[in-house]
C-alpha cells in the first residue's frame, strides 16, 4: 500500500469517518407500499394472477378495441431514423369488453417464469398461440409500443399521486435486448365467446425519473390485456320514461343501465344524456314524485371503496338532473350502497355487468 494511501487510512479512522462504498439507495416507503398493494376497484379477470403479485394499476372498458401484436415492431421512434414511424409489422384489431392490468411481481421472479405460467394456463384452457417473441426478436423499440403507448395514466382521486407517478412510468425504461416477452392468443369459450389475450413482460431498468425509478428498478412488470368479444349493447340499456313510471308503479324501483361512467370514476359519459332526457321528463310529468337515487356497483375491490364510488356516481346523476333539467334538488335522495344489493352472483362478468347499475326507487 502506498503512503499517501495508507496515511488517508489511518486518518480517517482516527476520526472515525467510513471508508466503506455507499449502501444502495433505499426505496421510498410510499413507493414500496403502492408496489405491495392492489389498486383500488381492480381484480384479476379470467386468469389467476401469478402468485404474489400485486396489481398497480388497471382500466376496463365495456367497449373498446385491443389492437393485438401478431408481428414484431418495425420503424423507429428515433428522430434520425429515415422511417420514423414507429408500427407493428401485423397486427389484428379486435373489440369488445377490454381490461387492461399492470402487475408488479414478486421480486426475484424471471420474466420467462412468469409468462410461462400464464401461456400455460390459458393453453389448458385450449387457447392457441397467435405470435410470441422475446428480446430483441420483437424489435428494439417493441417495448415503446407496446408499454409505454399502452402505459396506464389513471386520473382523479382513486389512485393518489404516488401510485400514479408509478403507473405511468412502469415499461419506460427496459433493455429489449435483455429482458422482454410477448406472448399473444385467442381462447375460445365454452359460452360461445372468443378471449383474445395480450401478455408482455420486461424488467424494469431503472431511469431518471428519481424516487420512482429506484423504486421500480430491476421489477419484473407485467401487462395483461383481456379482451371478450361481445355485441355492443345499444338500445337495451334504453328505458323511456313510461317505462320508468310503470316500473316504478309496480315494483317501486327500476334499474337503470344507460347511466354510464369510465372505470373507477363517478362523472357522467355523454353517452349518459338520452337515459337522463327519459329520467327527466317522468319526474317533470309527476311532480309529485319524489326518489332515491342508488348507485351500485359489483364486489371488485374494498367494501369501504366501492360504497363510495357509488355514493358519488349516484351523486352525479341526482345533480345533473338538477343543473341540467330543473328537477328540484329536494325531490331527490342520492344514496351508494356499493355491492350490497346485487342482482346476479359476483362470480362471472355477466353477473357483475349486472350489478353495476343505477336505481331509481320510489320514496
Amino acid at each position: 500500500m502506498k503512503g499517501p494511501l495508507l496515511r488517508r487510512l489511518i486518518l480517517a479512522a482516527a476520526l472515525g469517518i467510513s471508508t466503506a462504498l455507499p449502501a444502495a439507495a433505499q426505496v421510498d416507503a410510499r413507493f414500496t407500499k403502492e408496489l405491495t398493494s392492489n389498486a383500488p376497484g381492480s381484480g384479476d379477470v379470467l386468469l389467476p394472477r401469478y402468485a404474489g403479485s400485486f396489481i398497480l394499476a388497471q382500466t376496463r372498458k365495456d367497449f373498446d378495441e385491443l389492437v393485438l401484436p401478431l408481428g414484431a415492431a418495425t420503424g423507429s421512434s428515433y428522430q434520425s431514423d429515415p422511417d420514423k414511424k414507429l408500427r407493428y409489422q401485423k397486427v389484428e384489431t379486435v373489440e369488445g369488453r377490454l381490461t387492461r392490468t399492470v402487475y408488479v411481481v414478486p421480486e426475484g421472479r424471471s420474466v420467462l417464469e412468469v409468462v410461462r405460467n400464464y401461456t400455460n394456463e390459458l393453453e389448458s384452457k385450449g387457447a392457441k398461440m397467435l405470435f410470441q417473441c422475446s428480446k430483441t426478436e420483437c424489435g428494439e423499440d417493441f417495448h415503446k409500443l407496446q408499454g409505454v403507448q399502452r402505459a396506464l395514466k389513471p386520473e382523479g382521486t382513486a389512485y393518489n399521486r404516488t401510485r400514479r407517478d408509478l403507473t405511468g412510468n412502469v415499461l419506460e425504461y427496459v433493455d429489449p435486448a435483455a429482458d422482454q416477452r410477448l406472448w399473444a392468443g385467442k381462447w375460445a369459450r365454452d359460452n360461445g365467446s372468443d378471449v383474445y389475450v395480450s401478455i408482455y413482460a420486461a424488467t424494469q431498468t431503472g431511469g431518471s425519473m428519481g424516487d420512482v425509478s429506484n423504486a421500480l428498478k430491476g421489477r419484473v412488470l407485467l401487462m395483461l390485456d383481456v379482451l371478450e368479444t361481445k355485441t355492443m349493447q345499444t338500445n337495451l340499456a334504453f328505458v323511456s320514461a313510461e317505462q320508468i313510471g310503470g316500473a316504478l308503479g309496480k315494483d317501486g324501483r327500476v334499474a337503470l343501465y344507460g347511466i354510464l361512467f369510465d372505470f373507477d370514476k363517478a362523472e357522467l359519459k355523454p353517452e349518459s344524456d338520452k337515459q337522463l332526457v327519459e329520467m327527466a321528463n317522468l319526474l317533470k310529468a309527476t311532480p309529485g314524485l319524489k326518489v332515491f337515487i342508488v348507485g351500485h356497483t359489483d364486489n371488485k375491490g374494498t367494501l369501504a371503496y366501492n360504497t363510495d364510488l357509488s355514493q358519488r356516481r349516484a351523486e352525479s346523476v341526482a345533480k345533473a338532473l338538477t343543473a341540467r333539467y330543473g328537477i328540484a334538488a329536494d325531490r331527490m335522495v342520492a344514496k351508494g350502497v356499493g355491492p350490497l344489493s346485487p342482482l346476479a352472483p359476483n362470480d362471472n362478468e355477466d353477473g357483475q355487468a349486472k350489478n353495476r347499475r343505477v336505481e331509481l326507487v320510489r320514496q
